[in-house]
């Protein structure tokens, strides 16, 4: 018997030895997984034939994977030979289903990299070399939609390593860190210290102007307290650009590093009324702002067309179809809040800037992407949806929608009508209906607890300002309490909740 167990177990232990590379796994890497645009933040190191540290790259750009084999790097590059330099390398990258691929440069460089990827493709790091320089690079897709000098506004931490030069020669070894102060409006400044090895903490300050394109791409020329300028390359990340990837040079020092906003993004600051959502407000419809200063009180808007200036309140958008700026109509204004409208004519998929200015006094400048539609439901009491019955009730959990009725939500977000009459920023919508482009073409939709409703109509609420609403019929569904959701060009809205009876 004995013997009988050991030969068992024996056989047991080959059987599970056999599958040693099984695993459990939720998915796997194609080449797929990249596809777009990508921050990328790229650093080199040449070593002599002896072994010795022979020289630096330092690289900041994008690089861009097409979802199939081809991939391309474009950026600016600061070295000990020579600072802003662009670049731009090509080849094809491949990447096996273990999400560990390679890259091989043909055009610019001939660099090779192994790629690794991760949180299904939405970053990557890079290890190669070719005949000059050993590489590490990585990068994210998280980026804003689209980008304006606006984007950087407020106070952004930073730190930075490089090496100190003397001509062509690199002769040590330097870092700083400290805080870059943006004003959103092309302005900079800085407050760093800098330490060199053999030498004391030294503590500067950098004025400058800085620029950003809406591919996220920036730059700056910064003065610093020495007499030295400063040449700064700079990509953004992060959904609301609250991340940098950065190069800097100057005639002594080359650096490269990273910074991260030291407070909330004023961005952030900037949602569609109805939902809080950032960057969910679509021209025509209304928004919030929040910040400090921006009235000497409350006061609420009383008359149709909407007042621009509230107390001594204004609010200036500027959009590439009002690039010297255009004042918004506001519904409320107080210390720490307005709500306004934004302009109808402000282009869908662009970013807007918008500045405050109360009495005497103007804000930083702050960004605020527009998309194509951007539906927020309105919601009263605890997240209930504002739902008017078939009764002209308003929709409670004592007051329910019976199955098969026609009801109404309002909601705002809804993006370009067809309107039936001219639409003025501010103003009355027409009288008639104005249904939102998509209708009835069917890229939107209504669901109640996750069931489809029939639409009967969705657009403009005639005679109000930056309000939608869309009237459709409860689906069959239990009776019970469910979240509310309108979707329109595949966006989708809150979920506050309804009720239904029967």
């Amino acid at each position: 018997m004995k013997n009988s167990r050991a030969a068992f177990f024996i056989a047991s232990a080959c059987l599970l030895a056999a599958p040693a590379f099984a695993q459990i796994t939720g998915g796997s890497c194609s080449a797929s997984n990249l596809s777009g645009a990508y921050t990328l933040s790229l650093s080199g190191r040449a070593i002599s034939s002896a072994g010795s540290f022979a020289g630096s790259f330092q690289g900041v750009g994008t690089i861009t994977f097409d979802g199939v084999s081809n991939v391309t790097l474009t950026g600016t590059v600061n070295t000990n030979l020579a600072t802003g330099k662009t670049f731009t390398y090509s080849g094809t990258y491949t990447l096996p289903s273990n999400c560990l691929g390679t890259i091989t440069l043909t055009t610019g460089s001939t660099a090779t990299f192994s790629l690794v990827v991760w949180s299904s493709g939405q970053r990557y790091l890079l290890a190669g070399s070719d005949a000059t320089y050993i590489y590490t690079a990585n990068g994210t897709n998280i980026k804003p939609a689209a980008c304006a000098t606006s984007t950087l506004s407020g106070p952004y931490s930073f730190d930075a390593s490089g090496f100190t030069v003397s001509g062509t020669a690199q002769t040590g070894s330097a870092d700083e860190s400290g805080v870059l102060q943006f004003d959103g409006q092309g302005n900079v400044t800085a407050s760093y210290t800098q330490t060199a090895g053999g030498t004391a903490a030294a503590s500067l300050s950098s004025t400058g102007t800085y620029s950003l394109g809406s591919n996220c791409l920036g730059s700056a020329t910064l003065m610093d307290s020495n007499g030295r300028s400063n040449a700064l390359t700079f990509a953004v990340n992060g959904l609301y650009g609250g991340t940098l990837v950065l190069i800097d040079a100057n005639s002594q020092f080359v650096r490269d590093g990273s910074a991260e906003t030291a407070a909330t993004n004023p961005t952030q600051s900037i949602a569609n009324v109805a939902s809080n959502v950032v960057n969910y407000t679509p021209a025509g419809s209304v928004f919030e702002l929040y910040g400090v200063g921006l009235a000497t009180g409350e006061t609420q808007a009383s008359t149709v067309p909407l007042q621009t200036t509230l107390r001594t309140t204004t609010v200036t958008v500027y959009s590439s179809a009002a690039p010297n700026g255009e004042l918004a109509p506001l519904y409320y204004v107080d210390t720490g809040q307005i709500d306004a409208q934004m302009p109808w004519d402000v282009p869908a998929g662009t970013v807007a800037t918008v500045i405050v200015k109360n009495g005497t006094a103007t804000s930083n400048a702050a960004a605020v992407y527009v998309p194509a539609a951007g539906p927020g439901i309105s919601v009263y009491s605890n997240n209930r949806a504002v739902v008017v019955n078939k009764d002209g009730s308003v929709n409670s959990a004592t007051d329910a929608a019976a199955v098969g009725d026609e009801v109404v939500a309002y909601f705002t977000g809804g993006g370009a009508v067809n309107a039936s009459g001219t639409l003025t920023t501010g103003h009355a919508s027409p009288s008639g209906l104005s249904p939102i482009t998509e209708y009835p073409s069917g890229s939107y939709s209504v669901t109640v607890g996750g069931q489809t409703a029939q639409v009967a109509y969705i657009g403009l609420t005639p005679g109000s300002v930056g309000l939608y609403q869309v009237n459709f019929f409860v689906p069959q569904i239990a009776k019970g309490t469910y979240p509310l959701v309108i979707t329109i060009a595949g966006q989708a809205s809150n979920s506050p909740v309804m009720t239904v009876s029967n």
